[in-house]
């Protein structure tokens, strides 16, 4: 984090537009805190720049190499005055008063400072990176663009257009750079430079480009995580341009370390799955171009597991994605609202999730939550189907788990989208028109067989249960209740008589399958209320 605000040298020669006597000047990235009028009584510091008439400075100034002046010519240049003057000193060619020029001096750095105070509020309140250059705009005078590492657009200055370059145009029309971008950029071998250049890169060989650009590319795990890229088509680009550019990417890089403290949670994979479930990208050719720059493979077989734990506000969610992650190498895992989301990259012919499931029983033990399980999917596109089918299965696991919380003692249970479909289409039913179901004989004739078992104490529920399990297979049924197959056949026909029904009729089969998972989910709690 920046501690306290100072501008360099350089920069306040440029604002000041004064032309300068010595065609060489003392270091020009040497930066100040503020300005101080010369005065004898003067306690120097080197981190002020003094301002003063050349007859009173010339006399300090070899003695205190460590300061620089900023003088204003009072006496023509006479014998004491050599070619040899001290090195820290810069004689402005002007007419200006002294109190004119401090006054001038000072209102350069109140702009400067009060720019820079803006951007520390804005990153310290979490405002955003486009509110950034918001408040960079009248300041810096220059079109600039914040993309992440799939190359989507972040942000950029909104009223300074750049109308002339079609590939800036193009960036803001799409949201993100177009597949001929990037091959563009491939061709200058410009990720070549992205990856091994950390500071700010000066493009001036107008290749890509009718403009000299600043570009700076943030890293986060080795890898570029956010680039900036400032085109100078107001402002030119001189030895000062990048001191300006340099006090905004000081407040992108806060923003960055602070919100994204993980690598895990914004490598560019991590960006473009969230930008997938979100719906924010618009077309299947954006999430195909994106992909690959994501470094995530589009067409694969994946699963998406999504994870909702119980006491979500009090849960380590970085710190358990960044162990999954290193746990399950081929996979992509993101927090997302409150929950964890992993896509994981399985073999085709690989249905089994038992590894997965005992992976994350073990890292998740301490923090009881339900994991939902989507079908495979073949693509990226449908990841976002995928997450809405785990967010199902965990509708039904939440159900679940409360209605077998005295039998087990499991704090991470997983539940697949097939597993609950079928109930799940009866509650998604019962909530678009919930006085269709108030009667139905799926609830009816299941609430009438246990309150029968009830009061006469017989366990007709279990035993249609396990036929229905087993085929309506008698012989089976009695394996499976540890019950002669006669006694089975004989509860059979008691509770066809009970419901006044025939178990040879596969309709009545299916409502009564359908009605014993409902009331085994507890989700009958929703449907009888």
């Amino acid at each position: 984090m920046k501690t306290k605000f100072s501008a360099s040298l350089r920069l306040l020669l440029h604002d000041l537009n004064i032309r300068t006597e010595q065609p060489v000047l003392p270091d020009g990235s040497r930066s100040f805190v503020c300005p101080a009028l010369y005065t004898p009584a003067n306690v120097m510091n080197q981190e002020e720049l003094y301002v003063g008439m050349l007859s009173e400075i010339l006399p300090v100034a070899n003695t205190h190499p460590e300061i620089i002046f900023l003088c204003i010519r009072d006496l023509y240049q006479d014998t004491e005055e050599t070619a040899n003057n001290p090195g820290n000193l810069v004689i402005l060619l002007t007419n200006i008063r002294l109190p004119d020029l401090f006054n001038r001096l000072n209102r350069i750095f109140r702009q400067l400072w009060e720019w820079d105070e803006a951007m520390s509020i804005s990153a310290a309140s979490n405002q955003g990176l486009q509110h950034l250059l918001d408040l960079s705009e009248p300041v810096i005078g220059n079109h600039i663009d914040i993309m992440d590492a799939t190359f989507k657009l972040l942000a950029y200055t909104r009223n300074i257009p750049l109308s002339d370059d079609p590939i800036t145009v193009s960036l803001i029309e799409h949201g993100y750079h177009t597949e001929k971008t990037i091959q563009d950029l491939t061709r200058m071998k410009r990720f070549e430079e992205y990856e091994k250049e950390h500071g700010i890169i000066i493009s001036d060989d107008y290749a890509l480009c009718d403009y000299v650009t600043l570009k700076r590319v943030f890293h986060l795990g080795g890898a570029p995580a956010l680039y900036i890229v400032m085109h100078c088509n107001h402002r030119e680009a001189d030895e000062s341009l990048p001191d300006l550019f340099q006090m905004l990417l000081a407040h992108v890089s806060d923003y960055l370390n602070r919100d994204f403290a993980y690598p895990a949670s914004f490598a560019a994979s991590q960006q473009y799955i969230r930008d997938l479930l979100d719906g924010n990208i618009k077309s299947v050719d954006e999430a195909i171009s994106r992909a690959s720059y994501a470094t995530i493979p589009f067409q694969k077989e994946y699963r998406l597991y999504l994870i909702a734990f119980d006491d979500d506000f009090n849960v380590p969610l970085d710190n358990l994605a960044s162990a999954i992650l290193r746990e399950l190498p081929f996979s992509y895992v993101v927090t997302y609202y409150r929950r964890i989301v992993i896509l994981h990259n399985c073999e085709r012919k690989n249905t089994n999730t038992e590894p997965i499931t005992d992976t994350l029983r073990r890292i998740l033990n301490n923090y009881p939550c339900t994991a939902g399980i989507s079908n495979p999917f073949q693509n990226l596109w449908d990841a976002r189907p995928a997450l809405e089918q785990a967010g199902c299965a965990i509708e039904y696991g939440v159900h679940d788990r409360k209605a077998q919380e005295n039998e087990t003692s499991e704090s991470v249970s997983f539940y697949d989208f097939e597993q609950s479909f079928l109930t799940l289409i009866i509650t998604k039913s019962f909530n678009s028109s919930p006085d269709l179901f108030r009667n139905c004989f799926l609830l009816e004739a299941i609430n009438r067989l246990q309150e029968y078992d009830k009061k006469h104490n017989t366990g007709f529920f279990n035993t249609l249960k396990a036929y229905l399990q087993c085929g309506r297979r008698a012989t089976a049924a009695g394996e499976l209740l540890h019950m002669h197959r006669n006694t089975v056949i004989y509860h059979i026909e008691r509770i066809e008589q009970i419901l006044d029904v025939s178990l040879n009729d596969m309709d009545v089969c299916l409502k009564l399958h359908l009605g014993i998972r409902v009331f085994e989910s507890a989700m009958a709690e929703i449907l009888c209320s």
